[in-house]
């Protein structure tokens, strides 16, 4: 027996990475465009503003299980093209209907179908891989959604320029299009039937019953994944005004802006270098060396007082966060089957969602009550409550996933 092809190496996986680079674009294009639509079309302020950008965030937290309950029993391809032409027309409702209603109606349309087509696009890779591969493509694959942030604001940036802000929604519908193209080439992933011990057919579960039993499975990573994308949430808003309070500028090459590039491509070296971490040493080791470092970073910015320190803290948290997110996607995978995967990774990616946008929430409330050193003390301490919670509830320890029948298989496992 040979052993499973390099799935980096193969059309399918970079089909999965352009879907999702592209995905990508539109969200960080589309968000930092907002507050300029608002301003220069609908007449409104910044209260609008974020009204407007929270829904679509607000609406992925449902669209990610609904999208893969509806791709568990339908397909993943139906799917997942259905997804993006939602997006797309709400995209297509901000490009041709300056009115209130419309943009309201357009985050709903976009926050369904992108976050639902975006998760099902890592589910199909996670279908997909040899289960041996599963940490390397998730971490390189993991590279297309920091890609999609950097070029969004670039492309939103020129285009708004050149042809105002409802250009920007126009162009962004004819890349959702060519997701859907690049969606459409995917081969299906193979539906396996359960099966019991004694090899008898088992009737899939449906409804509440079907829903507890994703839950069980991947509520341990998902409560890591929320913690940590607290821990996200809680730097990518209140940074620059933490570090603004311990005097260092806003801008300029030593500036706190300047912070977020260290961390940028902390993780994108970090993903790189250490992209058959979680393969090698397992997901549970490799999530609980990422929390660590999480916890470490996230103390040192609380006290960082110089850029230097700041730096230091996001270094620290941009290694962490490198090999997190595929260790995390591989513990709860390993606990899904065929007939639940992509319910069970939407419902995960929830956790990821309800967690960054708690960051944001611990950071205005403790401002509001106290300082912002010991908002970023709160969240580091959430990641030693994760790594508790994963080491003791994750119930196998063995760093090779149990192989689902009929699913690829790594002779050398």
């Amino acid at each position: 027996m040979t052993s499973s092809p390099d799935i980096a190496r193969t059309v399918p996986f970079w089909l999965m990475f352009g879907a999702s680079t592209l995905g990508g674009i539109t969200n960080s294009a589309t968000t930092p465009t907002i507050p300029a639509y608002v301003a220069e079309v609908l007449g409104g302020g910044s209260e609008l503003s974020g009204l407007l950008i929270s829904l679509s965030a607000l609406t992925s937290i449902v669209a990610m299980p609904l999208g893969g309950l509806l791709a568990d029993r339908h397909g993943y391809r139906v799917v997942a093209v259905s997804g993006i032409l939602v997006s797309a027309a709400g995209l297509l409702l901000l490009a041709a209907i300056p009115s209130l209603w419309a943009a309201v109606l357009s985050r709903l349309l976009f926050g369904l179908g992108n976050a639902a087509a975006m998760t099902l696009t890592l589910t199909w890779l996670v279908a997909l891989a040899p289960f041996a591969q599963r940490g390397k493509a998730l971490s390189i694959f993991g590279l297309s959604v920091w890609l999609g942030l950097a070029l969004g604001p670039q492309v939103a940036t020129t285009v708004s320029s050149a042809a105002g802000p409802r250009a920007v929604f126009a162009v962004c519908v004819v890349i959702e299009l060519v997701v859907c193209v690049l969606l459409a080439f995917l081969p299906q992933p193979a539906r396996v039937a359960a099966t019991s011990p004694s090899s008898l057919p088992v009737e899939p579960r449906r409804g509440i019953a079907a829903l507890w039993e994703v839950f069980r499975a991947v509520w341990v990573p998902g409560a890591a994944a929320a913690a940590a994308w607290c821990g996200e949430g809680l730097m990518l808003g209140f940074l620059i005004v933490h570090l603004g309070a311990a005097g260092l500028p806003a801008t300029g090459v030593f500036g706190a802006a300047s912070v977020f590039a260290v961390f940028a491509v902390s993780v994108i070296v970090a993903r790189i270098v250490l992209a058959r971490m979680p393969d090698r040493i397992g997901p549970l080791r490799s999530a609980a060396i990422s929390l660590v470092l999480l916890c470490s970073g996230l103390g040192v910015l609380a006290f960082a007082g110089s850029f230097a320190g700041a730096a230091a803290g996001a270094v620290l948290m941009g290694v962490g966060f490198s090999p997190l997110y595929p260790s995390l996607t591989m513990l709860a995978a390993r606990g899904l089957r065929s007939r639940n995967r992509a319910l069970g990774l939407g419902l995960f990616g929830s956790f990821t969602s309800v967690g960054y946008a708690s960051g944001a929430l611990v950071g205005g409330l403790m401002l509001a009550v106290t300082s912002s050193m010991w908002a970023f003390l709160l969240v580091a301490g959430l990641q030693l409550v994760a790594l508790a919670i994963v080491t003791i509830f994750t119930p196998d320890q063995n760093p090779r996933p149990r192989i689902d029948p009929g699913e690829h298989r790594d002779p050398a496992v």
